[in-house]
């Protein structure tokens, strides 16, 4: 059966984010008096997560000590990715807007809702979008929110594309194909249909593949 939508994750997947992400929080840091440095890599290795999560790994307990640090960094974080943006990865802008013509397009991200809309404010993709969801809008997880996605408009063979093995376990969870891009983050665990530029992957959806 043809897939009826395409559901795509953020980060790894559309764009890269993380130095500008790094270096807000490092302002943040630096608000507070907190010494260290957070790196790109290190934002990398997490991205994928809930925000939240993201920083308790990279700065584990510091929330105990500093109450105010998630919504510090927040804000720190807000105002780098707006002054810097990601870089979007080539061939996703264009490559979108033909999939669009015929498939319903949507986006599932564990980010917050102020970067969702940061991503779609660069890239110029909200009008063709027919939805999109994110942990920060609904505070669920990334099976939960595909699953409420398929269902809320009736979608009966979407696919999910992203670039971590979490993000395979989330499809999965939703009960819907998976398909894995390799330029990203992180891997597969290797039984999901791979693509190693997004202007392949847009090609097989052309050709009728999905």
């Amino acid at each position: 059966m043809k897939n009826d939508a395409i559901i795509f994750d953020i980060d790894g997947t559309l764009w890269d984010a993380c130095p500008a992400s790094a270096k807000g929080w490092n302002e943040g840091l630096k608000k507070l008096g907190i010494e260290g440095e957070v790196t790109a890599l290190q934002v990398k290795n997490v991205a994928g997560r809930p925000q939240k999560e993201c920083i308790e790994i990279i700065l584990p307990g510091l929330q105990k000590t500093y109450p105010y640090l998630f919504e510090i960094l927040d804000v720190s974080e807000n105002e780098a990715v707006k002054a810097k943006g990601g870089i979007i990865y080539d061939g996703v802008v264009e490559g979108i807007k033909k999939l669009a013509k015929s498939h319903k397009i949507f986006i599932v991200s564990n980010c917050t809702a102020w970067y969702l809309d940061l991503f779609l404010n660069f890239s110029g993709l909200k009008p063709v979008l027919s939805g999109c969801d994110c942990n920060g809008i609904s505070n669920l997880s990334k099976g939960n929110m595909l699953a409420r996605m398929k269902n809320k408009f009736s979608l009966k063979n979407p696919v999910y594309i992203g670039d971590t093995a979490s993000d395979e376990e989330a499809a999965g969870s939703a009960e819907m194909e998976f398909i894995h891009v390799s330029y990203g983050f992180g891997k597969s665990k290797g039984e999901a249909k791979t693509f190693d530029s997004f202007s392949d992957l847009t090609d097989y959806f052309i050709a009728g593949n999905g």
